[in-house]
């Protein structure tokens, strides 16, 4: 018996790929989408006052946990990038799917360095501050400029950056909502390489946030307008999917 199997107007094969997600597919990017959006505004209402070394200032417990509320979002947020590329990574064709598989991988490194970053960050750190054990408090408080959190946090978004080059070759180049995200996938990652070189070249190794900053807006941005883009692309591969 024969089997016919029907490709839609965009180049995917329902029946091997976007059709097996169903309504997750959409629902994902429309979530991926909305929760960066949210992180992204508590982010901009709890930008911390910059105190000095060590970074115990009364200041700090003052802002307490106003400048903590993004994180939790946040780290929400990197269970569902970790989804929404597994989508696209689902819904790729065959000859494409090793780039696909090559995000996959280093979407779950990127939301396994962030996860942990914000997650110490919210849990430890206060506490730490409230209850006087500083020893190493000074390293890995996001007040730091040169700590660790800030460092944690540019390497996963530069890893997401790289997520949305390896994403690329995996969209289609008939489908006008795919072929915008894949020109802002490619754009946004060279922006962050850009401004790496850029920031290293003006500010040498002493980058304090100043790239960090760059890079999560970029992130975020690119998250917030393809989410809607792909969820628009996935809903035509559903409908366009033959009836079983």
């Amino acid at each position: 018996m024969t089997v016919s199997t029907s490709t839609s107007p965009h180049g995917h094969t329902p029946a091997s790929g976007s059709r097996a997600a169903g309504w997750f597919g959409p629902v994902v990017a429309l979530a991926t989408s909305g929760m960066t959006l949210l992180t992204f505004v508590l982010a901009l209402t709890a930008l911390p006052d910059r105190v000095p070394y060590p970074f115990t200032d009364p200041t700090i417990l003052a802002q307490w946990p106003g400048d903590y509320y993004w994180m939790f979002p946040a780290m929400a947020l990197m269970v569902l990038f970790v989804a929404f590329v597994a989508v696209l990574n689902h819904r790729a064709p065959a000859d494409r799917k090793v780039f696909g598989t090559l995000a996959l991988t280093l979407a779950g490194v990127a939301a396994a360095v962030l996860l942990i970053d914000y997650y110490v960050q919210a849990t430890v750190l206060p506490l730490s501050l409230e209850r006087g054990e500083l020893e190493g408090y000074a390293l890995f408080t996001q007040y730091n400029p040169h700590g660790v959190f800030i460092a944690l946090e540019e390497l996963g978004y530069l890893l997401m950056s790289l997520v949305f080059l390896a994403l690329v070759p995996t969209l289609s180049r008939t489908s006008r909502a795919e072929a915008v995200a894949r020109w802002i996938f490619a754009a946004a990652a060279g922006a962050v390489a850009g401004s790496l070189v850029v920031v290293t070249l003006i500010r040498g190794r002493d980058r304090a946030d100043s790239f960090e900053i760059i890079v999560i807006s970029i992130v975020w941005l690119t998250l917030i307008v393809t989410g809607p883009l792909l969820a628009r692309a996935m809903r035509r591969d559903r409908s366009a999917a033959p009836a079983a």
